[in-house]
């Protein structure tokens, strides 16, 4: 077998429904499997897929086990010589996997690829970033890469100063649709299933970097995303994960230097709102959200706690 899709469902039934339709139209000249992993949703979503595409295997989650484990389930049963993460609000529009894999097997060497997502309307969704850092989170938490978001000092992170228009090798393509060999999967480890939401691919990503691999961003491939139409039904929850798996990779890769650091940005973040964004809000009214600033900057620094406290 040539490709086993993996898609981690919970609650966008009717953008499930659109993205599996997507692959069948549009797949062809492969023999594939599709995975549909569904973690407990309420919506449908598990009847609508095996009414419609008896095909799909589905393994149906009796609770919410996150993105990590999720996809451990599917990607260690995969058959196929390559295996895609593949989230269920995008949408293909050509036959992508088919020409990334014989891409990926015509140059060799890389042990993920990735394609151009775009919008809805077709236009460019930036979707590689650089490696985090302690400098990058800090340009976050001062605002300097929204301030400066072409600037390649303030904006490294999000790599504002590349259009996303040639084919290179980053460091970590989003996790809407990646390409992998299933035989380096095994070689190198699946996802970390500590990682709840957020971070996973990031991890997964890194892990395969220092190992020698070559992750690459092909932009002659592209698929539609609709992006965060599952994160947006949970706001609060999203962000708690996303601060507590951001926690979790500094641990991991970064050691105890990396988590003090985090802990110093967000004070810095936090001096920053009271000192010199609240007197700007009160004067001029700008930065009209100072409130929800200070919320999620507050935030933040609770949920560095409680991961600090899960990790003891």
């Amino acid at each position: 077998m040539d490709l086993s899709i993996v898609i981690v469902n919970w609650n966008v039934r009717d953008f499930l429904e659109k993205c599996l339709r997507s692959v069948y139209a549009f797949t062809q000249g492969l023999e594939y499997e599709i995975f549909v992993v569904d973690n407990a949703s309420t919506d449908g979503s598990v009847e609508m897929v095996r009414a419609l595409f008896p095909g799909v295997r589905v393994i149906a989650c009796v609770a919410n086990l996150g993105f990590s484990a999720a996809n451990n389930l599917a990607m260690k049963q995969a058959l196929g010589a390559h295996v895609a993460m593949l989230n269920p609000d995008t949408e293909l529009t050509g036959n992508a996997f088919k020409d990334m894999i014989e891409y990926s097997r015509s140059r060799g060497g890389a042990v993920c690829v990735a394609p151009r997502l775009t919008y809805a309307d077709g236009s460019l969704q930036p979707s590689c970033r650089h490696f985090p850092t302690l400098f990058t989170d800090l340009m976050t938490k001062l605002y300097l890469d929204s301030l400066f978001p072409r600037s390649v000092f303030f904006n490294r992170y999000k790599m504002g100063m590349w259009p996303h228009d040639r084919e290179r090798e980053v460091d970590q393509p989003y996790g809407a649709c990646l390409l992998f060999r299933a035989a380096d999967l095994r070689r190198l480890g699946y996802m970390d299933e500590r990682y709840f939401m957020y971070y996973d691919e990031v991890d997964l990503c890194y892990r395969f970097a220092r190992a020698g691999g070559k992750i690459l961003y092909l932009p002659r491939f592209s698929i539609i995303h609709y992006a965060n139409r599952s994160s947006n039904q949970a706001a609060d929850e999203c962000h708690r994960w996303k601060t507590q798996s951001q926690m979790l990779f500094y641990r991991k890769h970064y050691g105890a230097v990396g988590v003090l650091g985090l802990f110093l940005n967000s004070a810095v973040q936090i001096a920053l709102i009271y000192a010199i964004l609240y007197p700007l809000h009160w004067l001029v009214r700008r930065p009209r959200d100072i409130r929800y600033a200070r919320r999620m900057a507050v935030d933040t620094w609770r949920d560095y706690v409680v991961a600090l406290k899960l990790k003891r």
